[in-house]
């Protein structure tokens, strides 16, 4: 993909994603702020989800700066795991050695086998991949960080919302705004279904539906 393109492209560019993701989190936090639901700690967390969520539906881009940011992090989040998980278990050299290898192994072949088995504008381009992601989140923070039931849905849903906002600004750069005009890459960004990959797009709600049912809903308005 090129990171360049710019409004007379097909998408708008990591820039300009960036930067919308930015702007759009930093609305919301101020609200959160304001309305006493959150504390400073707690917005800059929201915020920096939001704003990272912006990037997300191009991973699926081979070789985008969004790609290497995201299994970059992956690759250090999942070497300090090993550490955590290992320790006092065996010597300091056999533990940093694995938890190279794991890292290696996350950076480079299952990034490969990831590149490989995407395609740009596919699953990651649609709304149900963006509801997945938000879930994820709350998964996430609820019960492997511990944090309460309802921040970790906010944080789901300042993840979602930063992702949509990804893909309602590439459908923006497949209008012709001057020319009158809709491109042919329109309502390939922000996909609810699809013929040809019909089986995927069930899965994918198959497991929105499963997480929305299983996981508990938010409570009072009490965030701090």
């Amino acid at each position: 993909m090129d990171d360049g393109l710019h409004l007379g492209g097909n998408m708008a560019n990591f820039q300009t994603h960036l930067s919308v993701a930015a702007a759009g989190s930093l609305v919301a936090t101020t609200l959160c702020l304001e309305s006493g639901l959150v504390s400073q700690p707690q917005a800059l967390a929201l915020f920096s989800m939001g704003t990272m969520a912006g990037l997300l539906p191009d991973i699926d881009s081979d070789h985008s700066i969004p790609t290497r940011m995201v299994f970059n992090i992956l690759s250090f989040a999942v070497a300090i795991a090993v550490i955590f998980m290992f320790q006092g278990e065996m010597n300091l050299f056999f533990l940093l050695a694995l938890s190279l290898a794991a890292s290696l192994t996350l950076r480079y072949p299952v990034y490969g086998l990831f590149a490989s088995i995407t395609e740009h504008r596919g699953l990651f381009h649609s709304l149900p991949a963006a509801l997945l992601f938000g879930l994820a989140t709350f998964t996430l923070a609820y019960y492997l960080c511990s944090l309460s039931l309802n921040f970790a849905w906010l944080a789901a849903a300042f993840v979602s919302g930063g992702y949509i906002l990804h893909l309602l600004l590439d459908e923006f750069y497949s209008v012709n705004f001057i020319g009158a005009s809709i491109k042919k890459s329109f309502g390939s960004a922000l996909t609810i279904f699809s013929r040809g990959s019909w089986i995927s797009y069930l899965l994918l709600y198959a497991a929105v539906g499963l997480a929305v049912y299983v996981l508990p809903l938010p409570q009072s308005v009490t965030l701090i």
